[in-house]
């Protein structure tokens, strides 16, 4: 029986000084202590101390501002720890600033190059990223490199968890349901020729090794799937699972049941006789919608039943098409599992900060 509770990180490791604390305000936060703050000058580049010029240019709240408000970065800072530079004695920018630059280039779908361009030339992205106007800003190879080290350490997933964690606190994910379901992404490579007849290989096999053709209903993808498993509350993403297109919908469902909601919703792939029985003995309302097949067609009770959950896991779509349409993940851009995997859930952050600031400011406005 598979495990729906995996608990959120409890061990942190120890938090770092960093000088863009409560950037937004225009301040400084000189809380920790003497030595703790000589330590991290001798690690961390520091940026974001602001002139008077930096006040007066950056003075109108944006969108960017809302966002950064709806966490506490303490947490992350402290997941992502420090960073040596990449020579001796050579400082590096602070984790966080390089994890908000590329939230920056998740939302607005820049390449690593066209981000490092808007760094230098967008005040509203140097405001967010915790940069002043005399700052300098990273190149993409050092972008990068930072992503390089969010996958290979599995950063990326801890902070996906630590976002969904501070979201529960504020009441932003309700458990009632859970809404599955998985969409398709096109490779960056090109699909492999056909092989010639008599061969058993093509002579031009794809630059990505990882993608893989998958198919549903009429349609057929040489990619990539990403699996959500989404809050009905607000539909916030609570788990995200990232495989190649040949795996079927049904296979990682289990993993996107966190088992503390009190119902699973998801369409006819998923509903399978083993899974409603898991869910039961889980104390989980089972909300797959019925399938038929050639010797049992379903009942007119059943078809009304697949009606109304559909009117309820329609919902779950909302963060494909935001992935899709504003993300410009419809074709990812790497050519390897892992890295595009990184980038998904990198995205999947993104758009829970995104969602989240736009409920929590919705509500805020005066009626």
């Amino acid at each position: 029986m598979p495990s729906w509770n995996t608990p959120h990180p409890t061990s942190l490791r120890e938090a770092t000084f960093s000088h863009k604390e409560a950037f937004a305000q225009n301040r400084i936060d000189d809380s920790g202590g003497k030595e703790e703050r000589e330590m991290i000058r001798m690690v961390d580049r520091v940026v974001g101390q602001l002139s008077l010029a930096d006040a007066l240019a950056l003075s109108d709240t944006t969108q960017l501002d809302q966002i950064a408000t709806v966490i506490d970065w303490m947490p992350i800072r402290a997941l992502l720890g420090q960073r040596s530079g990449p020579g001796k004695g050579n400082t590096s920018y602070p984790a966080e600033t390089l994890l908000r630059c590329l939230f920056l280039g998740v939302w607005n779908n820049l390449s690593d190059p066209a981000l490092e361009m808007q760094l230098r030339d967008r005040l509203s992205f140097r405001r967010f990223a915790g940069f002043s106007l005399s700052d300098r800003t990273p190149d993409h190879s050092t972008l990068w490199r930072f992503r390089e080290e969010l996958k290979r350490d599995g950063l990326i997933d801890r902070v996906f968890d630590e976002i969904t964690r501070q979201f529960e606190q504020k009441g932003l994910i309700l458990k009632q349901g859970t809404l599955i379901d998985a969409s398709f992404m096109q490779a960056a490579a090109r699909p492999p020729a056909k092989p010639k007849k008599g061969e058993e290989t093509s002579a031009r096999p794809s630059a990505d090794p990882d993608a893989r053709w998958g198919r549903k209903g009429k349609k057929t993808v040489f990619g990539y799937k990403v699996h959500n498993g989404v809050d009905d509350a607000h539909t916030l993403i609570r788990r995200m699972h990232f495989t190649d297109a040949s795996i079927t919908d049904t296979e990682p469902a289990d993993m996107l049941i966190c088992g503390d909601e009190e119902a699973a919703y998801g369409d006819q792939a998923y509903y399978t006789h083993a899974r409603h029985a898991r869910l039961k003995q889980a104390g989980i309302k089972d909300r797959l919608m019925h399938r038929p097949n050639k010797h049992h067609p379903l009942t007119p009770r059943q078809k009304q039943r697949n009606r109304l959950i559909s009117k309820v896991r329609a919902a779950v779509e909302r963060p494909f098409a935001v992935f899709k349409q504003h993300y410009g993940m419809r074709r990812l851009r790497f050519f390897n599992l892992a890295t595009n995997r990184t980038q998904c859930v990198l995205a999947g952050c993104g758009y829970n900060l995104q969602r989240a600031a736009a409920v929590l400011f919705a509500v805020r406005k005066p009626a």
